[in-house]
């Protein structure tokens, strides 16, 4: 029979630290959810991509019934979140990194589980342990917590888990896990798992199936989350983030290992163009490379940019749209009772646009006349002529996925990893609206252009070879997609 290791934290109101955030009546969720109602149904051009219009509006029955009485706002703010996630649109979310800090400290707690996990095969299952004990090992797994399964977290968080389509739950799950490159407050299990399962006690048990077969019972404080993060980094090194998670190495003497571990540098004057450029010019001064791995795991996206440069300079021939979507949009003009409600980094995307120049195409949408020429991605001069391997996982899920479909769609190479995450039957993004409740001061991710892609399948990137973590790999610190290269 297969040992349980029980461990015991003692969070002292960990999960259930009492917050001054007081109650929001029926009537200040009533008029937020109105609001929200207008903001989707104006501005979203996803909004029935997955869910036809009575049964968008059962969604929003649910949510009102659900508000029916007074709740406190972490009760409201989840289920806006089970509602906003019923879309099945990765880029509509309540983003916690755009709330208000004080909202943010109402709703997001500071005390977090001592150690990084991932979901591997339906399991909970730790890959870094930052606890004071140290025969807790990456490896092992996470049985239940508070009495709950594991099995019955996994799927309440689902609920809440952004992803895009109805086969999408590869990447739901990859939400799900916490790794060391999360920023503070934006781990979905940290936002939402005491939310799910609130808990008034001081005791926070956790059951443990050790990979290993000792039985062991521990007593551990709770950590903050700057306390998880200082910990890691004593213990396994500093926290790589932005440009630093871009490395560039050989893994042998004949192949060329590039990671990027995100496209997103917004407000970063890292010179990334001239990153590729010094890595590319290194791959071709050297006549013994005859491979490139380029490695896409733990990268959600980014800059569009940036994913058609690397594309150039991995083809020797000019790439075809592997989509041929259109951009779509809901709204021409704006409502006023929206606008002071809407922010974002563009005062264009808030200014009427000119309805001569646009058409209510067969979805319903505001389609351009005079659609933008297809302009194929060129081989860049430096290109890399050997043979190339793609990585991915289900986190790759925006510009990364439309980095793998069209890597796939012109057979640039050979895709390795686990499915990824998006929809090839087109992402809502690029142009965004961040919508703020007035009464909740909740905080609302709203994408305003629909990739339209007509006669193509519900699904992402399915690799050539997959291959994906599994718990004894975890135990033994192995890479298994690297491990295929040696």
């Amino acid at each position: 029979m297969k040992r349980l290791l029980v461990l015991i934290c003692i969070l002292g109101a960990v999960h259930g630290r009492a917050q001054q955030n007081g109650q929001l009546s029926v009537l200040q969720m009533g008029k937020d959810i109105k609001l929200l109602e207008s903001a989707l149904y104006n501005l979203h051009p996803g909004l029935y991509k997955f869910n036809t219009k009575p049964e968008f509006e059962t969604h929003v029955t649910a949510l009102k019934n659900a508000c029916s009485t007074p709740l406190s706002l972490k009760q409201f703010y989840l289920e806006v979140s089970k509602f906003v996630n019923k879309i099945k649109c990765g880029h509509t979310f309540p983003n916690p990194l755009n709330l208000s800090d004080s909202i943010k400290s109402l709703l997001i707690g500071n005390m977090v589980l001592p150690f990084f996990f991932q979901i591997v095969d339906g399991k909970i299952i730790i890959t870094h342990n930052i606890s004071d004990q140290s025969a807790i090992k990456a490896g092992d797994e996470i049985v239940s917590i508070n009495k709950r399964s594991s099995g019955e977290i996994i799927e309440k968080l689902l609920t809440v888990s952004r992803a895009d389509g109805n086969n999408a739950v590869h990447k739901k799950l990859s939400n799900i896990g916490i790794t060391a490159g999360d920023s503070y407050g934006a781990s979905l299990f940290d936002s939402y798992f005491p939310l799910l399962f609130p808990s008034s006690n001081e005791n926070f048990e956790i059951a443990i199936k050790p990979a290993s077969k000792a039985k062991l019972i521990y007593s551990l404080p709770y950590i903050t989350q700057q306390q998880r993060i200082a910990r890691y980094e004593k213990a396994f090194g500093k926290v790589q983030e932005d440009e630093a998670t871009w490395v560039s190495t050989m893994l042998n003497q004949h192949t060329g290992y590039l990671k990027f571990g995100t496209f997103a540098f917004w407000n970063s004057d890292f010179k990334w163009k001239n990153y590729i450029d010094s890595c590319f010019k290194v791959l071709n001064d050297n006549a013994n490379i005859k491979n490139l791995v380029i490695d896409l795991r733990g990268n959600e996206g980014g800059s569009g940019e940036i994913r058609d440069y690397i594309l150039s300079m991995i083809t020797t021939k000019p790439l075809m749209n592997e989509r041929a979507s259109v951009n779509c949009y809901r709204y021409l003009t704006i409502p006023d009772s929206l606008k002071p409600l809407l922010s974002s980094w563009d005062r264009s995307f808030k200014m009427p646009k000119n309805p001569t120049e646009f058409f209510v195409n067969d979805i319903g949408l505001y389609q351009k006349k005079q659609q933008a020429p297809v302009v194929p991605i060129m081989p860049n001069q430096l290109a890399f002529k050997g043979k190339i391997y793609l990585l991915v996982d289900a986190t790759c899920s925006s510009a990364t996925f439309g980095l793998a479909w069209t890597f796939q769609y012109n057979k640039l190479g050979t895709i390795i990893g686990e499915t990824t995450g998006g929809t090839k039957r087109g992402l809502n993004g690029s142009e965004m609206f961040f919508f703020t409740m007035p009464n909740s001061k909740i905080e609302i991710d709203i994408p305003l252009i629909y990739f339209y892609t007509k006669d193509v399948k519900d699904e992402g990137v399915v690799p050539d070879i997959l291959i994906k973590p599994t718990q004894q790999t975890i135990y033994k610190n192995i890479d298994p997609v690297l491990n295929y290269f040696k």
